[in-house]
């Protein structure tokens, strides 16, 4: 009797342990899939025409007569760091980086690398916001959302640029070059890049804080999206 109950509660042991082990397998599947997805490959027919793109914008600034801050990368190689970005995607295809660039002109080089980089960063929010949209609204579009709180969560997503730009994080500074005006001012140029994904989920986030604000319902409705 001893025996067969000691057997019973051995088996039922390994039962549970084969149970936890799938659900364990099947949460990292999943997590790994989702890793997958977010991986950056470089597609190598658009790494070359990167390249080539770099080197004859690069000989245009140089006529210009842009220069390269002491300390960073020679002009070539950070234009050709930043056409190579852009040619960054996911496992899926879809672009890795958001990028954006400004021309500012400015008193000295540290006030124009400033307002260059925060017209960047605007530029940024706006792609961000538009591709923000269009992610919801398709999403959107196969729910059986009523159409009253569809139109309030658009209305919502639409006005959300500010509210994104406020959630940039650090971003991946890539070009920055500078030329001195015969009128002594200083015209600056930089680029700067952020991961899509990050973007994309902190974004989101953003306006779920939004919409709770004016409705728990319609942050709800975010939700039941998937986001």
């Amino acid at each position: 009797m001893k025996r067969s109950l000691f057997i019973s509660a051995l088996f039922a042991l390994v039962m549970m342990f084969c149970v936890n082990a799938n659900a364990q397998e099947k949460a990292t599947g999943k997590a790994y899939s989702d890793l997958k997805k977010q991986e950056k490959v470089l597609d190598k027919e658009l790494q070359k025409k990167a390249i080539k793109e770099a080197r004859k914008e690069a000989k245009q600034l140089e006529k210009e007569g842009f220069k390269t801050p002491v300390g960073k990368l020679p002009l070539a190689k950070q234009l050709e760091n930043a056409w190579e970005k852009q040619a960054e995607v996911d496992t899926e295809g879809n672009p890795y980086w958001y990028i954006a660039s400004s021309r500012v002109v400015g008193g000295n080089q540290s006030a124009a690398v400033l307002q260059a980089t925060n017209a960047a960063k605007i530029d940024l929010a706006g792609q961000i916001q538009t591709k923000v949209s269009q992610l919801i609204e398709a999403k959107v579009a196969n729910d059986d959302m009523g159409q009253e709180e569809a139109a309030s969560l658009s209305s919502v997503v639409a006005s959300s640029k500010s509210v994104i730009s406020a959630t940039l994080g650090r971003t991946v500074p890539l070009v920055e070059v500078y030329r001195t005006l015969p009128n002594k001012n200083v015209e600056v140029m930089v680029t700067i890049g952020y991961s899509m994904q990050s973007a994309n989920q902190a974004a989101i986030q953003a306006i779920r804080k939004e919409l709770a604000s004016k409705s728990e319902e319609l942050a709800k409705q975010l939700d039941k999206l998937g986001y």
